[in-house]
């Protein structure tokens, strides 16, 4: 069997659950998967339950940290000529580039998956031109660029990125797992349509829109909760954003910790809602979509890929009325949501699942495989 390494540096979020599918997936299609990932990651425990051997390297978030980094690069590169991998994909921006350099001192076949490219975002000029300059420098070093969305891809070619290298393998996931509802959330529910965001508290999210829109949708309509289920850096920012708003005294809206998997909260949701300024395709939209679950999303990167009209509303980013307005039509139309809900199922079938992904995925390996053998 194939050896694959999957480096990683992000310990969650979609980059680590993505691992985690590959990690259990790929041995189905020929590839023995083994992750070299940081300290601690939520893609452990199902990598190991999968018999995937797990490597923790020295991998710091950022770029301020360049010993770290070089500490990295030095093991990953020792990883690779230990294991004898026949491919090195890396995940995210920053795995991309140690991983690149890595892949072309050790003369492995590498694949990349940014999974949002470094140049898409929020930060100034300055940044946005290095982070392109350094994909375009790095790109040769590389074998297959995975992208997961077309969007993704469109970003890609107008950074210069050479198209032969560019594939793209839409995000999947799971079908909803047959889960117990979250009881937190059921009995913040109470009965009541629930609308919330299941996602990382962290800046490209924005949860910081949903929780400025909460007062216009619970004002317009007396029945509705809102929910903010999750933990992660911008935790205080928010809770102090929505007191400042009056909400810490409003017993219809409530910040509920996260239990995985996201079904048991996506169980007891009516509306899903993600409200990111920027995304490639986000994994959350997609477990919406599997368990039946309308969504508020706003209109940015793969997320118009994931929600059509059928399952979900886009609105611009940034835009709290715009939000509120959508989440109060689906409200409003029970009817509506059950349609929505079918539909959602469907199109999750039809289109995300995972392990079409995970075979795709593979596929890409394969590819860049023979590509290097034919080239001697």
């Amino acid at each position: 069997m194939r050896r694959v390494l999957l480096a990683f540096e992000p310990p969650d979020g979609g980059v680590a659950e993505n691992v985690a599918q590959l990690a259990t997936g790929l041995a189905g299609h020929g590839w023995a998967p083994e992750l070299a990932g940081p300290g601690a990651s939520i893609a452990y425990e199902r990598a190991a339950a999968a018999g995937a051997p797990i490597h923790r390297l020295s991998w710091a978030r950022g770029y301020g940290t360049p010993q770290q980094d070089a500490a990295a690069l030095r093991q990953l590169v020792t990883r690779l000529r230990a294991g004898r991998y026949d491919v090195l994909h890396c995940h995210s921006a920053k795995a991309g580039v140690l991983g690149r350099l890595a892949g072309r001192i050790a003369g492995v076949p590498v694949v990349y998956s940014p999974h949002c490219l470094p140049f898409i975002g929020e930060f100034g000029a300055p940044r946005r031109i290095v982070a392109t300059a350094i994909e375009r420098v790095l790109d040769p070093l590389g074998d297959r660029v995975i992208c997961v969305c077309e969007d993704e891809r469109r970003r890609a070619l107008r950074a210069g990125l050479k198209a032969a290298r560019l594939q793209v393998v839409h995000n999947g996931s799971a079908p909803c797992p047959p889960v117990e509802a979250d009881p937190a959330t059921v009995a913040f529910a109470a009965g009541a349509p629930l609308v919330a965001a299941v996602a990382v508290l962290r800046p490209q999210k924005r949860l910081d829109v949903l929780i400025d829109a909460a007062p216009t949708i619970l004002s317009r309509d007396p029945e509705a909760r809102v929910a903010v289920i999750g933990d992660g850096p911008l935790r205080d920012e928010l809770h102090a954003r929505a007191a400042a708003l009056g909400l810490d005294r409003e017993p219809r809206f409530a910040f509920l910790g996260f239990s995985g998997p996201s079904a048991r909260h996506l169980r007891a949701i009516d509306v899903f809602v993600l409200p990111s300024s920027w995304e490639a395709l986000p994994i959350g939209l997609l477990e919406a979509l599997a368990c039946g679950v309308p969504q508020v999303a706003t209109d940015v990167g793969g997320s118009g890929e994931a929600v059509a009209p059928e399952t979900g509303r886009l609105v611009p980013p940034g835009d709290p009325a715009a939000l509120a307005d959508a989440v109060v039509a689906l409200l409003a139309d029970p009817a509506g949501r059950e349609q929505m809900a079918a539909a959602s199922r469907a199109r999750h079938d039809a289109r995300f699942g995972l392990e079409r992904m995970v075979a795709q995925t593979a596929a890409v390996y394969d590819e860049a495989l023979s590509a290097r053998r034919a080239r001697g």
